[in-house]
């Protein structure tokens, strides 16, 4: 199945009529495969909503009047569905972590922000859902061509890729390179795939990948040795999905990386 037909029903949370608006507008023009079948004002409302809809998705405000989003997921055990915190305060970010959101999103929400959020929600259903199992992040492949040669790369061999103008190399777990004449934005477009991440213009990381991260000078630190730069204004985002990473992988196997300065998200 496609990624587009597969259907996400969603409830949003918002006791601002204009926000629940503002961020239906923007999923109906930016998440064609997300439908809204019910918007609620308050926590209580939303209780009732869930429980009769049972949504895949909720979108949720922090800041409610009588009981907080971070309140409101304390009703329910052993939830089903996804939470993405919609808010204009990032200091909560690290308690909606612990929440175990799936994300976390600051108002007025950034488009791009949502279509990256979008992106990786639906791979997970489609995993939990049994659907489009080839796709697994783990088990998909690339082919690079080279040299009259053709590769068919598993994702998880992948540890990053380096790009050098409209050249890029690949760095897999076995030390071999492998070097293509395609730039890192269409390198990009090929993996299509949530647990790569842009650290840097020169640089594209598997995150899974990834043994520390020095917060002091910017750097990640990879399985074979590798450091690698973060650009300074992408460092608050690779440290965010790293976090988000933990927290995915929290009932699998332990994610090979410790924070070597614990982050400030305050």
């Amino acid at each position: 199945m496609d990624n587009s037909e597969t259907k996400i029903r969603c409830v949003v949370v918002d006791d601002e009529l204009h926000a629940r608006q503002s961020i239906c507008r923007q999923i109906e023009k930016n998440c064609p495969n997300f439908e809204v079948i019910q918007t609620a004002s308050s926590a209580a409302e939303a209780y009732q909503v869930i429980k009769e809809c049972a949504p895949d998705l909720v979108f949720l405000d922090i800041q409610m009047p009588n009981e907080t989003g971070l309140e409101f997921l304390d009703r329910f055990e052993g939830r089903k569905f996804f939470v993405v915190f919609c808010t204009t305060y990032h200091e909560y970010a690290v308690e909606a972590l612990r929440k175990r959101a799936f994300d976390y999103l600051l108002k007025p929400v950034d488009e791009r922000d949502l279509v990256a959020c979008a992106k990786r929600i639906t791979e997970k259903l489609l995993i939990a859902r049994g659907e489009n199992t080839t796709e697994r992040p783990g088990g998909r492949r690339i082919e690079l061509v080279t040299s009259g040669q053709r590769y068919f790369i598993r994702h998880s061999e992948i540890l990053y890729v380096e790009a050098s103008g409209s050249y890029s190399t690949f760095y897999l777990g076995s030390d071999k390179r492998i070097t293509v004449s395609k730039n890192l934005k269409r390198i990009e477009q090929m993996l299509q795939d949530p647990v790569f991440h842009r650290a840097h213009n020169s640089f594209l990381v598997r995150l899974a990948a990834v043994q520390s991260y020095n917060h002091r000078n910017g750097t990640l630190h990879l399985q074979n040795g590798k450091e690698v730069p973060i650009a300074v204004r992408k460092r608050d985002a690779v440290r965010q999905r790293l976090v988000e990473l933990m927290i995915e992988v929290r009932e699998g196997p332990e994610l090979p990386m410790a924070a070597e300065e614990a982050p400030s998200m305050g």
